[in-house]
């Protein structure tokens, strides 16, 4: 079986490896131009011949910037000074020390029961990706060949694609893959908000070691092939002699600070914060009735069909317009996860005009540009191809008659409908005053024809229209789009640094608190030649070496166990949604 992926997506994949090459060969090349001029600059010596292993782009006394096996790091010292002046102001100010500490012992807690979670969400996740192996229906059970068009001029093409996953439940972790989970021109934005969750994740062990007055070491920005990440160092003497309440707040509060992030974050979404921001600005917000367009993919059909500025109002026979609001009503019809909507009604024409129609694009094996496939209810054999632009946008604005029903027509007429693989979808938009090109264009009707989907990843739609030209029309929707990414990620960030492995916050936590329990047993037994002394020659025999190592050897191999087990989870539950997703 092998994945269904449109020319679009990968004409795009393959703009972003060409820059992404492009950038790497140029750090390589200003690499091998320093060495050439370090090695030239250097007086000949016995090793002058050896060829240069300087990975350094930039040094100075307080920074440097490497490069070594597509990976870019910059780390510096100048933020020590910052935090040794607020680990001095922390230590004078003691009844501020003390509140912290306790708000960061309760981060321990969370940190103590979100590894608990995530391994539980963990163990969940890989059941249902599991179980849905399965029971979901085959890619190809169901697969058409499709047309893409929107105007009678634009070009018609055709299209293999069918929806990921269609109807089948969605699993409680997913992949966030750009371009197949996520648009793939969302990818700044991911990237963005993924550096700035990593670094309040790292600011969150900074501000815990200035409370135990452990310094800090360096901190710095990573850049690994496309994915950015944060990181901060302390002196490892220092921290491994700290007392335990210490150490396990050490380890948990860059997790705690993504928690907190997260919140901070849902508490501003639901003061309204937004919503008044733009408001004041000079824009509207249109999500009771429509989505107003902000962008679309230039590989797209739609592309300069769909102007953006202008509002979706209406999918077909249904208004966006509901009690939820038009995001949801938007995504409920466009997804093709949900459950179809009722049946559209149908169109009354001329039997006799119906039956002259050619029957080509009926078959699986010819398609007729411009048109789709219509067939009269009640009948079996009765379809024939008819361009839907005569009835979903009439010219001179007659409307054709809908029906339901042949009943319901005049004499002599059929009530024909698309056929229901033809995937028809006609959208109806309303034009701002600055995109009429009359004063009568005041709405139009763009018709689609494949898979709906298509259109939320193609279609960038948001919920506030500026009032006036001038405005830049995807601020909302940049700033939305992001702030939406943060929540997401931050929270990922929370439960996936608490997972207990070795590379991992969550690994280190559970290796503290397993080190601490072994250590009470050892406690124990270390007490025994003492006893024995006291009560002579009658107290049994000191084995507490014996039960020292055996202790400590228990305590390792249960340590590695938990390990292996939660890294197989961990790859088992990538494999299945990589699988899930592609094929």
């Amino acid at each position: 079986m092998s994945p269904i992926v449109d020319n679009a997506r990968l004409d795009g994949l393959e703009k972003i490896g060409l820059w992404l090459s492009l950038f790497w060969a140029a750090l390589y090349g200003f690499r091998h131009y320093r060495r050439r001029t370090q090695r030239k600059s250097t007086l000949p010596s016995l090793t002058s011949s050896i060829r240069p292993t300087s990975t350094d782009l930039f040094k100075s006394p307080t920074t440097r910037i490497t490069l070594q096996n597509f990976h870019l790091r910059y780390h510096s010292t100048a933020w020590n000074a910052l935090h040794q002046s607020s680990t001095a102001r922390l230590a004078k100010r003691t009844e501020w020390r003390f509140v912290l500490q306790s708000v960061y012992d309760m981060g321990s807690l969370l940190g103590v029961l979100g590894m608990l979670g995530s391994v539980a969400l963990l163990l969940w996740t890989t059941i249902q990706l599991s179980s849905s192996l399965y029971s979901r229906p085959s890619h190809f059970e169901d697969a058409s060949q499709s047309q893409v068009f929107s105007k009678r001029d634009a070009l018609i093409e055709e299209a293999n694609i069918n929806s990921i996953g269609g109807g089948r439940r969605s699993p409680a972790l997913q992949l966030i893959i750009p371009g197949l989970t996520t648009p793939l021109h969302h990818l700044p934005l991911l990237l963005v908000a993924l550096l700035t969750t990593q670094v309040i994740h790292e600011c969150g062990h900074a501000v815990a070691a200035a409370l135990d007055s452990v310094p800090l070491t360096l901190a710095g920005l990573g850049f690994t092939v496309i994915l950015p990440s944060a990181f901060v160092a302390f002196p490892s003497d220092e921290t491994e002699t700290l007392p335990l309440r210490a150490r396990i707040r050490l380890i948990s509060a860059g997790a705690f600070h993504n928690l907190m992030f997260w919140l901070a974050l849902g508490f501003a979404s639901w003061l309204g914060t937004s919503h008044f921001v733009w408001a004041t600005l000079g824009y509207h917000d249109i999500s009771p009735y429509g989505r107003v367009v902000v962008g679309v993919d230039q590989d797209s059909p739609l592309y300069g069909h769909l102007p953006p500025g202008s509002v979706i109002y209406r999918v077909g026979d249904i208004l966006l317009a509901s009690q939820d609001g038009a995001q949801a009503q938007w995504e409920a019809i466009m997804s093709t996860e949900s459950a179809q909507p009722t049946p559209s009604l149908g169109w009354c024409a001329d039997e006799a005009w119906f039956l002259e129609q050619d029957t080509s694009c009926c078959s699986t094996s010819r398609h007729s540009p411009g048109s789709s496939c219509f067939t009269a209810p009640g009948t079996s054999t009765l379809e024939r191809c008819v361009d839907p632009l005569r009835f979903l946008q009439p010219a001179n604005g007659e409307n054709a008659r809908r029906c339901e029903a042949a009943t319901e027509c005049g004499h002599a007429q059929v009530c024909i409908h698309p056929r229901g693989d033809q995937e028809l979808v006609s959208l109806t938009i309303h034009m701002p005053t600055w995109l009429r090109a009359s004063d009568t264009d005041t709405e139009r009707t763009i018709v689609w024809q494949g898979d709906k989907a298509e259109i939320l990843d193609e279609v960038d739609v948001g919920d506030w229209q500026p009032s006036y030209e001038w405005l830049p029309m995807g601020l909302p929707f940049v700033w939305d789009t992001l702030y939406s990414y943060l929540k997401m990620l931050t929270v990922s960030l929370y439960f996936f640094n608490l997972l207990p492995l070795p590379f991992l916050d969550g690994g280190q936590l559970f290796d503290t608190l397993s080190e601490k329990w072994d250590a009470r047993g050892r406690q124990v037994t270390e007490n025994l030649p003492m006893r024995r002394l006291e009560e002579g020659a009658d107290a049994p025999p000191a084995t507490g070496t014996q039960v020292q190592r055996g202790d400590r050897g228990r305590g390792t191999l249960r340590r590695g166990i938990v390990h292996m087990v939660v890294c197989a989870l961990l790859v088992l539950c990538t494999g299945l949604s990589l699988w899930n997703t592609y094929f």
